[in-house]
This record gives structure tokens, sequence and C-alpha cells, in this order.
């Protein structure tokens, strides 16, 4: 495989600098100049590889996706199907799928959504990435239940999901993050 072409790097420091900003100062003043000030560039510049700030933003909401749909889709590969949900399910709840930084970039993107369609879209589009491969680990674990059944499971424990995330965003310890393990297992039990 090839070297990445020194665009594609500095779309991507670009990005990460963006990232950064909205974390550290929040979406409304993470603009294009205090990215171009963190990497020692001209405004102008940064336009050259993003017109605008909204192609930021969907580039970011990729990146979310991209890091949680891989990381999600390493922890369940080469499993049979059966172990493969009860593994998503440990993973999803475990201590290594929340991330703090990628969590806040995604409550800042909510927040702004709140009251913009276009911010609404990008989370919107984070979380179905995720609710595809969940869904397709669930199908794939439980072909012989119905579908209605099993969507409904993979949508509950994806509720559970973001609702351990925000707990751990806010401090609360590893007993919220077990419960909802439990209940997801509970949840896959059922389909049994």
């Amino acid at each position: 495989m090839g070297r990445k072409s020194r665009a594609a790097e500095r779309r991507e420091e670009i990005v990460t600098a963006f990232c950064d900003c909205v974390v550290d100062l929040g979406i409304e003043k993470a603009s294009m100049g205090e990215v171009a000030g963190r990497l020692g560039m001209d405004r102008s510049s940064i336009h050259y590889y993003f017109r605008t700030r909204e192609e930021l933003v969907v580039e970011a909401g990729r990146r979310i996706a991209k890091f949680y749909v891989q990381r999600t889709e390493e922890a369940v590969a080469n499993l049979s199907p059966v172990d493969r949900a009860h593994k998503l399910v440990d993973y999803l709840f475990g201590p290594t799928f929340h991330q703090p930084r990628l969590s806040a970039l995604i409550d800042e993107f909510s927040t702004l959504g709140n009251r913009d369609p276009f911010f609404e879209e990008q989370v919107v589009e984070i979380f179905r990435q995720l609710e595809r491969i969940v869904v397709a680990v669930i199908d794939a674990s439980f072909a012989d239940c119905p579908t209605r059944q099993r969507h409904s499971t993979a949508f509950a424990i994806l509720q559970l999901v973001e609702g351990t995330t925000v707990f751990t965003s806010l401090g609360f310890d590893v007993s919220r993050r077990l419960a909802s393990r439990q209940a997801a297992l509970t949840l896959l039990d059922s389909l049994s």
C-alpha cells in the first residue's frame, strides 16, 4: 500500500485540529481561523482543503463513524454468529468502547443539531453507521427470530449503549455500565 499524498495528510491534520478545537472550545468557537491558527497556517490555506466549515463537520462525522465501526467490526470478527452477538455486547459495554474525546465531539454536534438540521443530520449518520453493524450482527446471530424482534432488540441495545456512554462521560462508576451490559445480554437471551 502506498504512502498517503501530502494533500490527504494535510486534510487529516486539518480535521484533527478541527476536532481538537471543538472539544477544547465548543462547536460555536471552532472556527476555520482557530483551526488555521493551531496549524500555523493562514485561513485561506484551510479553505483550499475545505471550502466551508460544514465540509469539515461532515469529514469529522465520517471519521467518528469510521472509528466506531472499524473497532466494532474488529471486536466481533472471526467468531461464530452466536459468539459474535455476545462478544458485541461485551465490547459495547466494555471499558474500551467509550472514547471521551469522540463522545465530546458527538455531544457538541448534537447540541448544535437541536437547532440546526445540518448538524442533526451529521449526528444521525454517525449513529446509523453503528446501528447498521449492530443490526447486522444480531440478524446473523439470530436468523430464526422474527426480523421485527431482532431489530427491536438491536435498537434497545443501542439505547442502552448511548445511556451508558452518557453516564460514563458524567463520571458515574462502572456499576452503570455493568448493569447495562447485563440488560443487553438479557435482551439477547430473549432471542434464543
